[in-house]
């Protein structure tokens, strides 16, 4: 089960091992610049002099204590001269950290960090099948050669033609994710490419850095949205899924219309749609509905949500993974 998965997650030891690794850089740097500047190294100490006074005189004098905050200063702005001069960033020797915000140590302000959220996303992407599955399918696997280049009738374009069109759109949607923040509905029957383009997509996401959360529509309503609304549970690895829900950088609803439909699933989907989308949070859903199903099944007003604020991405032709087995036979 996904929750208990990322319960045996250590965030922790990882988080360690990315503070060793930066120690040892900020060392290494120091060392460096003291070989080659060595005026450096005795500003570095003057400033530790100063500290270490400045501190000795708050403790005896109080409010009456030496200030040498300005000595201190011209003295840091005198190393960051000396590092320019010598074709160094004036931040060189600052301590150095993956996430700023939490400084490596995974909480801010007693939350957990977006960094630990992501690396515990990550790294059980890693341990499931979703890491072997990303591996396999992505942009430089994505063959066209299974669609149908026959016209079909009623849409105009070939099979062909419109999954050549929705692959470069998805395209673009990876190469400005950072400036928009759009959704993506991609619909059609079975066997038409729909999770793999979407697994093209997060694999890009989730390489680039950014925070993506990607759950099968059963796991989405059954084992996250259920448990924690309706059984009141409250487990820490379940309430930051919850989370993670409507705060992931990118939300992938995966065969949507295959849960069990209730209300409450219908209650559930508008409000991540519309959260997210106020929230300007990207989502990705695939369907094997068409759009008039998806409107009986889950009301008007979520259809209303979907065809304001998401492009469609329809597919349509012959089932591509029939004929690639058979090609293969």
């Amino acid at each position: 089960m996904i929750v208990k998965d990322i319960e045996k997650i250590d965030t922790q030891a990882e988080l360690s091992r990315i503070r060793s690794a930066n120690i040892r850089e900020h060392n290494q740097r120091v060392q460096e610049i003291y070989d080659k500047i060595p005026e450096i190294k005795k500003i570095d100490n003057e400033i530790t002099h100063l500290s270490i006074e400045e501190a000795k005189n708050r403790i005896l004098r109080g409010a009456d204590s030496l200030d040498l905050s300005s000595e201190i200063q011209t003295l840091s702005d005198k190393k960051k001269i000396l590092l320019k001069g010598s074709n160094y960033p004036e931040d060189y020797l600052e301590p150095i950290y993956n996430c700023p915000l939490c400084k490596d140590e995974g909480y801010t302000d007693g939350h957990i960090c977006e960094c630990a959220r992501r690396l515990r996303i990550t790294e059980l992407y890693r341990r499931s099948n979703m890491q072997r599955v990303f591996q396999q399918e992505n942009f430089s696997t994505f063959s066209l050669d299974c669609y149908s280049r026959e016209p079909d009738e009623q849409r105009g374009a070939s099979p062909y033609q419109n999954a050549s069109k929705i692959l470069a759109k998805a395209k673009d949607f990876v190469k400005n994710f950072d400036s928009s923040h759009g959704n993506i509905l991609i619909y059609g029957d079975t066997g038409l490419g729909k999770t793999f383009i979407s697994n093209c997509i997060a694999k890009e996401i989730l390489d680039s850095a950014h925070s993506v959360l990607y759950l099968s529509s059963n796991e989405l309503f059954e084992q996250i949205l259920s448990r924690y609304i309706m059984t009141k549970d409250k487990s820490p690895a379940l309430a930051e899924f919850y989370e993670y829900v409507y705060n992931s950088e990118l939300l992938i609803i995966d065969d949507l219309g295959t849960e069990v439909l209730s209300s409450f699933v219908r209650s559930q989907l508008f409000e991540i749609i519309n959260k997210r989308t106020l929230s300007e949070l990207s989502t990705i859903i695939t369907t094997n509905l068409s759009l008039s199903e998806l409107e009986d099944r889950y009301t008007e007003r979520v259809m209303s949500r979907i065809a304001k604020d998401y492009v469609l991405y329809p597919l349509y032709g012959e089932d591509i993974r029939y004929i690639r087995r058979k090609n293969n036979a």
